[in-house]
Protein backbone atom coordinates (compact mmCIF):
# COMPACT_ATOMS: atom_id res chain seq x y z
CA UNK A 1 0.00 0.00 0.00
CA UNK A 2 1.43 3.32 -1.07
CA UNK A 3 2.57 5.80 1.90
CA UNK A 4 0.35 9.10 1.69
CA UNK A 5 2.42 12.28 0.91
CA UNK A 6 2.29 15.79 2.09
CA UNK A 7 4.21 18.69 -0.46
CA UNK A 8 4.96 21.60 1.94
CA UNK A 9 6.43 25.05 0.32
CA UNK A 10 7.63 27.73 2.62
CA UNK A 11 7.17 31.08 1.04
CA UNK A 12 8.31 33.92 3.87
CA UNK A 13 7.10 37.59 2.72
CA UNK A 14 8.37 40.70 2.75
CA UNK A 15 6.87 44.02 3.45
CA UNK A 16 9.11 47.64 3.76
CA UNK A 17 11.73 45.72 4.26
CA UNK A 18 11.08 43.22 7.21
CA UNK A 19 9.82 39.79 6.47
CA UNK A 20 5.90 39.66 7.90
CA UNK A 21 5.11 35.95 7.95
CA UNK A 22 5.41 33.03 5.79
CA UNK A 23 3.11 31.59 3.13
CA UNK A 24 2.06 28.31 3.52
CA UNK A 25 1.26 25.67 0.50
CA UNK A 26 0.90 21.77 0.69
CA UNK A 27 -0.35 19.10 -1.28
CA UNK A 28 -2.03 16.11 0.66
CA UNK A 29 -1.93 12.99 -1.04
CA UNK A 30 -4.11 9.30 -0.60
CA UNK A 31 -5.77 11.46 2.47
CA UNK A 32 -9.67 10.72 2.26
CA UNK A 33 -11.90 13.09 4.58
CA UNK A 34 -15.53 12.37 5.34
CA UNK A 35 -17.96 15.62 5.70
CA UNK A 36 -16.87 17.00 9.26
CA UNK A 37 -13.92 15.78 9.30
CA UNK A 38 -10.66 18.24 10.24
CA UNK A 39 -8.66 19.02 7.36
CA UNK A 40 -5.97 20.65 9.42
CA UNK A 41 -5.33 22.14 12.79
CA UNK A 42 -2.98 24.98 14.60
CA UNK A 43 -2.25 26.00 17.98
CA UNK A 44 -3.54 29.42 18.99
CA UNK A 45 -1.75 28.75 22.36
CA UNK A 46 1.19 26.66 22.48
CA UNK A 47 2.52 25.92 26.22
CA UNK A 48 2.11 29.34 26.71
CA UNK A 49 3.54 30.78 23.60
CA UNK A 50 1.23 31.93 20.82
CA UNK A 51 0.70 30.41 17.67
CA UNK A 52 0.47 32.10 14.13
CA UNK A 53 -2.64 34.76 14.35
CA UNK A 54 -3.96 32.59 10.96
CA UNK A 55 -7.36 34.47 9.49
CA UNK A 56 -10.26 32.01 10.25
CA UNK A 57 -11.44 32.94 6.57
CA UNK A 58 -7.37 32.78 5.92
CA UNK A 59 -7.44 29.01 4.94
CA UNK A 60 -8.01 28.38 1.53
CA UNK A 61 -8.34 24.36 0.06
CA UNK A 62 -9.29 22.40 -2.82
CA UNK A 63 -9.75 18.97 -4.27
CA UNK A 64 -10.40 17.67 -7.59
CA UNK A 65 -13.78 18.50 -7.57
CA UNK A 66 -13.01 22.29 -6.69
CA UNK A 67 -13.02 24.49 -3.96
CA UNK A 68 -13.29 23.03 -0.53
CA UNK A 69 -15.68 25.75 1.98
CA UNK A 70 -13.65 25.44 5.40
CA UNK A 71 -15.97 25.67 8.74
CA UNK A 72 -13.56 27.24 11.42
CA UNK A 73 -13.93 25.45 15.44
CA UNK A 74 -12.02 26.21 18.43
CA UNK A 75 -11.30 23.32 21.20
CA UNK A 76 -11.29 23.68 24.81
CA UNK A 77 -8.05 24.69 25.76
CA UNK A 78 -5.79 22.28 27.92
CA UNK A 79 -2.82 22.71 29.62
CA UNK A 80 -0.57 23.02 26.34
CA UNK A 81 -2.57 23.70 24.25
CA UNK A 82 -5.85 25.40 22.67
CA UNK A 83 -6.18 23.92 19.18
CA UNK A 84 -8.48 25.93 16.20
CA UNK A 85 -9.23 23.48 13.82
CA UNK A 86 -10.48 23.73 9.91
CA UNK A 87 -13.26 21.14 9.12
CA UNK A 88 -14.10 20.04 5.77
CA UNK A 89 -17.64 20.74 4.54
CA UNK A 90 -18.52 17.62 2.01
CA UNK A 91 -16.12 14.78 1.28
CA UNK A 92 -13.04 15.24 -0.31
CA UNK A 93 -12.30 13.38 -3.88
CA UNK A 94 -8.34 13.23 -4.62
CA UNK A 95 -5.30 15.25 -4.16
CA UNK A 96 -6.40 18.40 -1.52
CA UNK A 97 -4.34 22.04 -2.02
CA UNK A 98 -4.03 24.11 1.01
CA UNK A 99 -2.91 27.84 1.00
CA UNK A 100 -2.93 30.59 3.92
CA UNK A 101 -0.65 33.44 5.14
CA UNK A 102 0.94 32.68 8.75
CA UNK A 103 1.86 36.16 10.03
CA UNK A 104 5.14 36.22 12.69
CA UNK A 105 4.55 37.22 16.29
CA UNK A 106 5.06 40.85 17.23
CA UNK A 107 7.51 40.77 20.05
CA UNK A 108 8.72 43.66 22.12
CA UNK A 109 11.11 44.90 25.07
CA UNK A 110 8.42 44.42 27.12
CA UNK A 111 7.81 40.61 25.88
CA UNK A 112 8.09 38.52 28.92
CA UNK A 113 10.52 35.33 27.86
CA UNK A 114 9.18 32.03 26.84
CA UNK A 115 9.51 28.85 25.03
CA UNK A 116 10.87 29.66 21.83
CA UNK A 117 8.68 28.04 19.48
CA UNK A 118 6.70 31.01 18.34
CA UNK A 119 7.37 32.54 14.57
CA UNK A 120 9.36 35.58 14.50
CA UNK A 121 10.91 38.28 12.58
CA UNK A 122 14.92 39.45 12.04
CA UNK A 123 14.98 41.77 9.83
CA UNK A 124 14.47 40.30 6.36
CA UNK A 125 14.56 36.48 8.03
CA UNK A 126 12.04 34.76 10.27
CA UNK A 127 12.34 31.60 12.48
CA UNK A 128 10.48 29.39 14.35
CA UNK A 129 8.96 26.30 15.49
CA UNK A 130 6.71 24.55 13.50
CA UNK A 131 3.80 23.73 15.77
CA UNK A 132 3.02 27.26 15.46
CA UNK A 133 2.70 28.19 12.09
CA UNK A 134 1.90 24.80 10.35
CA UNK A 135 -1.57 23.75 9.91
CA UNK A 136 -1.66 20.25 8.74
CA UNK A 137 -3.93 17.24 9.41
CA UNK A 138 -4.00 15.32 12.55
CA UNK A 139 -3.49 12.17 10.52
CA UNK A 140 -1.03 9.30 12.66
CA UNK A 141 1.16 7.32 10.57
CA UNK A 142 4.31 7.66 8.38
CA UNK A 143 3.84 10.46 5.21
CA UNK A 144 6.34 10.64 2.49
CA UNK A 145 7.05 14.17 3.14
CA UNK A 146 8.75 17.19 1.24
CA UNK A 147 9.65 20.56 2.27
CA UNK A 148 11.33 23.02 0.06
CA UNK A 149 11.41 27.09 0.23
CA UNK A 150 10.21 29.66 -2.34
CA UNK A 151 13.08 32.15 -1.15
CA UNK A 152 12.36 34.97 -3.88
CA UNK A 153 10.93 37.83 -1.36
CA UNK A 154 14.54 37.51 0.61
CA UNK A 155 17.73 38.98 -0.34
CA UNK A 156 20.09 37.21 -2.75
CA UNK A 157 22.47 34.19 -1.03
CA UNK A 158 19.38 33.93 1.38
CA UNK A 159 19.21 29.68 2.66
CA UNK A 160 15.68 27.75 3.50
CA UNK A 161 16.97 25.49 6.51
CA UNK A 162 15.09 23.03 8.77
CA UNK A 163 16.27 20.93 11.59
CA UNK A 164 16.58 17.99 9.12
CA UNK A 165 18.71 19.88 6.88
CA UNK A 166 19.29 23.07 3.74
CA UNK A 167 16.76 23.62 1.09
CA UNK A 168 14.37 20.73 0.04
CA UNK A 169 14.06 17.74 2.42
CA UNK A 170 12.24 14.80 1.76
CA UNK A 171 11.85 12.10 4.52
CA UNK A 172 9.41 9.80 5.22
CA UNK A 173 7.68 10.99 8.83
CA UNK A 174 4.83 11.87 10.56
CA UNK A 175 2.98 14.87 10.06
CA UNK A 176 3.53 15.47 13.94
CA UNK A 177 7.42 15.10 13.74
CA UNK A 178 6.86 18.61 10.73
CA UNK A 179 5.62 20.65 13.15
CA UNK A 180 7.84 19.52 15.69
CA UNK A 181 10.88 20.85 13.63
CA UNK A 182 12.48 24.35 14.01
CA UNK A 183 12.43 26.41 9.98
CA UNK A 184 14.84 29.33 9.43
CA UNK A 185 14.80 31.17 6.54
CA UNK A 186 17.14 34.40 5.28
CA UNK A 187 20.51 35.73 5.22
CA UNK A 188 21.99 32.56 7.15
CA UNK A 189 25.39 33.05 8.98
CA UNK A 190 26.63 29.95 10.66
CA UNK A 191 29.34 27.19 12.03
CA UNK A 192 30.43 26.00 10.03
CA UNK A 193 30.64 28.47 7.47
CA UNK A 194 29.55 25.59 4.30
CA UNK A 195 26.46 23.49 4.98
CA UNK A 196 27.39 20.42 6.83
CA UNK A 197 24.91 17.51 6.62
CA UNK A 198 25.53 16.27 9.80
CA UNK A 199 25.51 19.60 12.58
CA UNK A 200 25.05 23.27 11.95
CA UNK A 201 24.74 26.03 14.29
CA UNK A 202 22.61 29.07 12.80
CA UNK A 203 21.83 32.56 12.99
CA UNK A 204 20.35 35.95 11.57
CA UNK A 205 21.76 37.98 14.08
CA UNK A 206 25.60 38.13 14.75
CA UNK A 207 25.72 36.94 18.46
CA UNK A 208 27.60 38.92 21.26
CA UNK A 209 29.09 35.80 21.88
CA UNK A 210 31.65 33.47 20.14
CA UNK A 211 29.45 31.81 18.33
CA UNK A 212 32.51 29.21 16.88
CA UNK A 213 33.87 28.52 20.08
CA UNK A 214 30.14 27.60 20.99
CA UNK A 215 29.61 25.80 17.88
CA UNK A 216 32.74 24.02 17.55
CA UNK A 217 32.13 22.89 21.80
CA UNK A 218 28.20 21.78 20.99
CA UNK A 219 29.07 19.41 17.74
CA UNK A 220 32.11 17.98 20.08
CA UNK A 221 29.33 16.87 22.89
CA UNK A 222 26.67 16.10 19.55
CA UNK A 223 28.86 13.64 18.77
CA UNK A 224 29.65 12.01 22.27
CA UNK A 225 25.87 11.59 22.47
CA UNK A 226 25.44 10.34 18.96
CA UNK A 227 27.86 7.47 20.33
CA UNK A 228 25.99 6.91 23.99
CA UNK A 229 22.55 6.63 22.62
CA UNK A 230 23.31 5.07 19.96
CA UNK A 231 22.10 7.47 16.88
CA UNK A 232 21.39 5.47 13.53
CA UNK A 233 21.48 8.56 11.89
CA UNK A 234 23.51 11.81 12.92
CA UNK A 235 22.17 15.23 12.42
CA UNK A 236 21.44 18.30 14.17
CA UNK A 237 21.01 21.55 14.21
CA UNK A 238 21.38 24.72 16.79
CA UNK A 239 18.90 27.44 15.59
CA UNK A 240 19.68 31.16 17.21
CA UNK A 241 17.68 34.00 17.74
CA UNK A 242 18.17 37.33 19.35
CA UNK A 243 15.94 38.90 21.64
CA UNK A 244 14.35 41.86 22.16
CA UNK A 245 14.03 41.49 25.72
CA UNK A 246 15.88 40.08 28.76
CA UNK A 247 16.27 36.58 29.02
CA UNK A 248 18.73 34.02 27.77
CA UNK A 249 17.53 30.02 26.92
CA UNK A 250 16.82 27.50 24.91
CA UNK A 251 13.64 25.49 23.98
CA UNK A 252 13.88 21.84 21.91
CA UNK A 253 10.93 19.21 20.88
CA UNK A 254 10.95 15.97 21.09
CA UNK A 255 13.00 14.21 18.48
CA UNK A 256 13.57 17.01 16.36
CA UNK A 257 17.03 17.16 15.89
CA UNK A 258 17.56 20.10 17.06
CA UNK A 259 17.06 23.43 19.18
CA UNK A 260 16.22 27.14 19.09
CA UNK A 261 18.11 28.94 21.32
CA UNK A 262 17.63 32.67 22.39
CA UNK A 263 19.96 35.16 23.61
CA UNK A 264 19.69 39.07 24.78
CA UNK A 265 22.07 41.65 25.01
CA UNK A 266 20.18 42.80 28.17
CA UNK A 267 21.67 39.72 29.79
CA UNK A 268 24.93 38.72 29.14
CA UNK A 269 26.38 35.05 29.62
CA UNK A 270 29.76 34.15 29.47
CA UNK A 271 31.01 31.46 26.99
CA UNK A 272 31.01 28.72 29.22
CA UNK A 273 27.56 29.46 30.80
CA UNK A 274 26.38 29.00 27.15
CA UNK A 275 27.94 26.00 26.59
CA UNK A 276 26.60 24.06 29.76
CA UNK A 277 22.89 25.60 28.99
CA UNK A 278 23.22 24.11 25.02
CA UNK A 279 24.32 21.01 26.58
CA UNK A 280 20.80 20.60 28.15
CA UNK A 281 19.22 21.51 25.25
CA UNK A 282 21.33 18.81 23.03
CA UNK A 283 20.59 15.97 25.08
CA UNK A 284 16.54 16.45 24.47
CA UNK A 285 17.45 15.23 20.91
CA UNK A 286 17.04 11.88 22.54
CA UNK A 287 15.12 10.88 25.91
CA UNK A 288 11.15 11.47 25.76
CA UNK A 289 8.44 9.26 26.59
CA UNK A 290 4.82 9.92 25.56
CA UNK A 291 2.21 11.39 27.03
CA UNK A 292 0.91 14.83 28.86
CA UNK A 293 3.66 17.34 30.13
CA UNK A 294 2.22 16.87 33.48
CA UNK A 295 3.02 13.11 33.45
CA UNK A 296 6.49 13.40 31.53
CA UNK A 297 8.27 16.47 32.05
CA UNK A 298 10.10 15.09 34.86
CA UNK A 299 11.71 12.61 32.94
CA UNK A 300 12.05 14.94 29.77
CA UNK A 301 13.85 17.55 31.43
CA UNK A 302 15.32 15.20 34.14
CA UNK A 303 17.26 13.11 31.76
CA UNK A 304 18.45 16.60 30.23
CA UNK A 305 20.04 17.26 33.43
CA UNK A 306 21.14 14.14 34.03
CA UNK A 307 23.05 13.53 30.97
CA UNK A 308 24.11 17.27 30.28
CA UNK A 309 26.43 16.56 33.47
CA UNK A 310 27.08 12.98 33.23
CA UNK A 311 27.82 12.55 29.72
CA UNK A 312 30.62 15.38 29.11
CA UNK A 313 32.09 14.04 32.38
CA UNK A 314 32.44 10.38 31.50
CA UNK A 315 34.18 11.67 28.08
CA UNK A 316 36.38 14.25 29.33
CA UNK A 317 35.02 17.39 28.32
CA UNK A 318 34.09 18.53 31.75
CA UNK A 319 36.80 17.74 34.78
CA UNK A 320 35.42 16.63 38.50
CA UNK A 321 35.69 19.82 39.93
CA UNK A 322 33.35 21.31 37.17
CA UNK A 323 31.17 18.44 37.46
CA UNK A 324 30.75 19.31 41.02
CA UNK A 325 29.83 22.83 40.91
CA UNK A 326 27.44 22.41 38.05
CA UNK A 327 25.91 19.24 40.30
CA UNK A 328 26.06 21.65 43.46
CA UNK A 329 24.15 24.44 41.67
CA UNK A 330 21.67 22.05 40.65
CA UNK A 331 20.96 20.59 44.44
CA UNK A 332 20.78 24.28 45.87
CA UNK A 333 18.15 24.59 42.71
CA UNK A 334 16.37 21.70 44.07
CA UNK A 335 15.95 21.81 47.57
CA UNK A 336 16.26 25.87 47.47
CA UNK A 337 12.63 25.61 45.60
CA UNK A 338 9.67 26.10 47.73
CA UNK A 339 7.53 24.79 45.61
CA UNK A 340 9.23 21.30 45.06
CA UNK A 341 6.60 20.03 47.30
CA UNK A 342 3.95 20.10 44.95
CA UNK A 343 3.13 17.19 42.93
CA UNK A 344 3.80 16.80 39.40
CA UNK A 345 0.10 17.63 38.46
CA UNK A 346 0.00 20.85 40.57
CA UNK A 347 3.57 21.73 39.38
CA UNK A 348 1.96 21.49 35.93
CA UNK A 349 -0.90 23.74 36.41
CA UNK A 350 1.23 26.60 37.85
CA UNK A 351 4.05 25.90 34.91
CA UNK A 352 3.54 28.85 32.75
CA UNK A 353 2.78 31.36 35.49
CA UNK A 354 5.23 31.25 37.99
CA UNK A 355 9.01 30.38 37.10
CA UNK A 356 9.52 28.45 40.08
CA UNK A 357 6.79 25.64 39.52
CA UNK A 358 8.95 25.67 35.81
CA UNK A 359 12.01 24.62 37.78
CA UNK A 360 10.61 21.60 39.29
CA UNK A 361 10.42 18.88 36.68
CA UNK A 362 14.35 19.83 36.40
CA UNK A 363 15.51 19.06 40.27
CA UNK A 364 12.84 16.63 40.65
CA UNK A 365 13.80 14.50 37.52
CA UNK A 366 17.69 14.91 38.07
CA UNK A 367 17.65 13.95 41.63
CA UNK A 368 15.17 11.09 40.78
CA UNK A 369 17.18 9.31 38.33
CA UNK A 370 20.84 9.76 40.42
CA UNK A 371 18.74 7.92 43.41
CA UNK A 372 17.22 5.18 41.05
CA UNK A 373 20.94 4.58 38.74
CA UNK A 374 22.44 4.06 42.42
CA UNK A 375 19.87 1.43 43.85
CA UNK A 376 19.50 -0.35 40.34
CA UNK A 377 23.76 -0.67 40.57
CA UNK A 378 23.83 -1.84 43.68
CA UNK A 379 21.02 -4.35 43.33
CA UNK A 380 22.32 -5.55 40.23
CA UNK A 381 26.18 -5.85 41.52
CA UNK A 382 26.78 -2.56 38.85
CA UNK A 383 25.88 -4.53 36.32
CA UNK A 384 22.76 -2.41 35.37
CA UNK A 385 22.03 1.71 35.56
CA UNK A 386 19.74 4.15 34.18
CA UNK A 387 21.79 4.00 31.18
CA UNK A 388 20.07 0.69 30.34
CA UNK A 389 16.29 1.54 31.28
CA UNK A 390 16.91 4.90 28.88
CA UNK A 391 18.08 3.38 26.01
CA UNK A 392 15.90 0.27 26.46
CA UNK A 393 12.89 2.95 26.23
CA UNK A 394 14.69 5.11 23.14
CA UNK A 395 15.09 1.39 21.58
CA UNK A 396 11.47 0.70 21.58
CA UNK A 397 10.74 3.84 20.56
CA UNK A 398 13.10 3.64 17.42
CA UNK A 399 10.73 0.22 16.71
CA UNK A 400 7.44 1.89 16.65
CA UNK A 401 6.61 2.12 19.72
CA UNK A 402 4.92 4.26 22.49
CA UNK A 403 6.71 4.26 25.43
CA UNK A 404 4.55 5.73 28.73
CA UNK A 405 5.13 6.54 32.75
CA UNK A 406 3.25 3.14 33.09
CA UNK A 407 6.02 1.54 30.52
CA UNK A 408 8.64 3.32 33.01
CA UNK A 409 7.16 1.84 35.99
CA UNK A 410 7.40 -1.30 35.02
CA UNK A 411 10.88 -1.25 33.62
CA UNK A 412 11.76 0.20 37.31
CA UNK A 413 9.56 -2.73 38.67
CA UNK A 414 11.43 -5.17 36.86
CA UNK A 415 15.07 -3.92 38.52
CA UNK A 416 14.03 -3.03 41.96
CA UNK A 417 10.92 -4.80 42.54
CA UNK A 418 7.84 -3.03 44.17
CA UNK A 419 10.22 -0.29 45.94
CA UNK A 420 10.59 1.31 42.51
CA UNK A 421 6.92 1.67 42.18
CA UNK A 422 6.95 3.33 45.62
CA UNK A 423 10.04 5.32 44.75
CA UNK A 424 8.07 6.72 41.48
CA UNK A 425 5.19 7.63 43.43
CA UNK A 426 6.74 9.37 45.90
CA UNK A 427 8.77 11.42 43.10
CA UNK A 428 5.34 12.22 41.40
CA UNK A 429 4.19 13.21 44.97
CA UNK A 430 6.64 15.82 45.45
CA UNK A 431 8.43 13.81 48.95
CA UNK A 432 11.92 14.90 49.33
CA UNK A 433 14.82 13.04 47.19
CA UNK A 434 17.45 12.24 49.53
CA UNK A 435 20.06 10.15 47.59
CA UNK A 436 22.72 7.69 49.33
CA UNK A 437 25.76 9.93 50.84
CA UNK A 438 28.02 7.34 48.30
CA UNK A 439 25.78 7.44 45.06
CA UNK A 440 28.30 8.85 42.97
CA UNK A 441 30.79 6.66 44.51
CA UNK A 442 33.73 5.95 44.45
CA UNK A 443 35.43 9.64 43.58
CA UNK A 444 32.22 11.83 44.74
CA UNK A 445 31.04 12.07 48.35
CA UNK A 446 27.79 14.03 49.48
CA UNK A 447 27.24 15.49 52.84
CA UNK A 448 23.94 15.93 54.32
CA UNK A 449 23.49 19.86 54.89
CA UNK A 450 20.83 22.48 55.73
CA UNK A 451 19.63 24.60 52.44
CA UNK A 452 18.18 27.93 52.67
CA UNK A 453 14.80 28.35 50.34
CA UNK A 454 14.03 30.95 48.66
CA UNK A 455 11.03 33.13 49.64
CA UNK A 456 10.79 36.90 48.68
CA UNK A 457 8.61 37.89 50.71
CA UNK A 458 6.06 38.69 48.01
CA UNK A 459 3.69 37.01 45.26
CA UNK A 460 6.19 35.55 42.80
CA UNK A 461 3.97 36.73 40.11
CA UNK A 462 4.85 40.34 40.65
CA UNK A 463 7.81 39.84 38.73
CA UNK A 464 5.64 38.84 35.93
CA UNK A 465 3.25 41.87 36.58
CA UNK A 466 5.59 44.46 37.38
CA UNK A 467 4.08 45.68 40.54
CA UNK A 468 4.86 44.32 43.97
CA UNK A 469 1.35 42.41 45.38
CA UNK A 470 0.94 39.67 48.16
CA UNK A 471 3.31 41.13 50.44
CA UNK A 472 4.24 38.96 53.26
CA UNK A 473 3.61 41.41 56.51
CA UNK A 474 6.92 41.41 59.04
CA UNK A 475 8.62 39.40 56.34
CA UNK A 476 12.37 39.65 54.81
CA UNK A 477 10.98 41.87 52.20
CA UNK A 478 8.50 44.19 54.24
CA UNK A 479 10.97 44.82 56.96
CA UNK A 480 13.23 45.78 54.06
CA UNK A 481 10.82 48.59 53.16
CA UNK A 482 9.07 46.78 49.99
CA UNK A 483 5.33 48.08 50.06
CA UNK A 484 2.33 46.13 48.14
CA UNK A 485 1.96 48.50 44.81
CA UNK A 486 6.20 49.41 44.70
CA UNK A 487 6.26 49.01 40.59
CA UNK A 488 9.32 47.54 39.85
CA UNK A 489 11.58 49.35 37.76
CA UNK A 490 14.41 46.47 37.96
CA UNK A 491 15.12 43.17 39.53
CA UNK A 492 17.45 40.16 39.14
CA UNK A 493 16.02 37.81 36.28
CA UNK A 494 13.53 36.28 38.35
CA UNK A 495 13.99 32.75 36.11
CA UNK A 496 17.14 32.26 37.55
CA UNK A 497 16.83 33.16 40.90
CA UNK A 498 15.40 29.73 41.75
CA UNK A 499 18.52 27.86 40.43
CA UNK A 500 20.55 30.21 42.66
CA UNK A 501 21.81 29.58 46.52
CA UNK A 502 20.03 32.61 48.16
CA UNK A 503 21.75 35.42 48.47
CA UNK A 504 21.00 38.82 48.53
CA UNK A 505 19.16 40.62 45.87
CA UNK A 506 18.14 44.41 44.79
CA UNK A 507 15.21 45.83 43.31
CA UNK A 508 14.97 48.72 41.95
CA UNK A 509 11.14 49.97 42.98
CA UNK A 510 9.04 53.46 42.07
CA UNK A 511 6.96 54.53 44.74
CA UNK A 512 5.23 57.72 43.79
CA UNK A 513 7.91 59.88 42.34
CA UNK A 514 10.68 58.01 44.58
CA UNK A 515 13.19 55.74 42.84
CA UNK A 516 14.15 53.71 45.90
CA UNK A 517 16.76 50.65 45.89
CA UNK A 518 16.03 48.25 48.17
CA UNK A 519 18.75 45.01 49.23
CA UNK A 520 17.58 41.87 51.04
CA UNK A 521 17.84 38.43 51.71
CA UNK A 522 15.45 36.23 50.33
CA UNK A 523 15.32 33.92 52.98
CA UNK A 524 12.74 31.26 53.66
CA UNK A 525 13.00 27.86 55.46
CA UNK A 526 16.14 25.89 56.30
CA UNK A 527 15.31 22.05 54.61
CA UNK A 528 17.31 18.95 54.96
CA UNK A 529 19.53 18.52 51.50
CA UNK A 530 22.67 17.34 49.89
CA UNK A 531 25.91 19.07 48.72
CA UNK A 532 29.01 16.75 46.97
CA UNK A 533 32.49 16.76 47.42
CA UNK A 534 35.74 14.96 46.36
CA UNK A 535 36.06 11.58 48.55
CA UNK A 536 39.16 12.32 50.31
CA UNK A 537 42.40 10.11 49.51
CA UNK A 538 44.48 8.64 51.96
Amino acid sequence: MTAPSITITLEPQVTGGAATGVGVSYVLCGVDLAEGDTLCRLPEIVVGVDGARVADEGVRASDEAGPLKLVHHKDEATPAYTYRRWQTNRATQGDITVEYFAPVRVVTPATTNGPLFDLRVEGQGISGGGVTFLALPEHEGDFDTEVGWDLRQLPPGSRGVTSHGEGTVRRTATLESLTYTFYIAGGIGSYPAEPDGTFGMLWLSEPKFDAVDVGAHIKRLYDEMCAFFREPAPGYRVFVRKHPFPGNGGSAFPGSRGFMFGWSEAEQQSTEALKRLLAHETVHNWPFLQGEPADISWYTEGTAEYYSLVLPHRSGVIDDNTFLELLNARAHGYYGNPLQTLTNDEAATRYWGDWRAQKVPYGRGLFYLIDLDHKIRRTSQRRRGVDDLVLDVLERQRAGQHVTTEDWVAMVVEELGEAGRLDFKAMTAGQWILPDLDCLGPRFVAQEVDIRQLHVGFDYSSFKAGAISGLVEDGHAARAGIRDGDIIVKAPAPHKLPGKPVGEITLMLRRGEDLLDITYKPQGALVTGRLWDLKATS
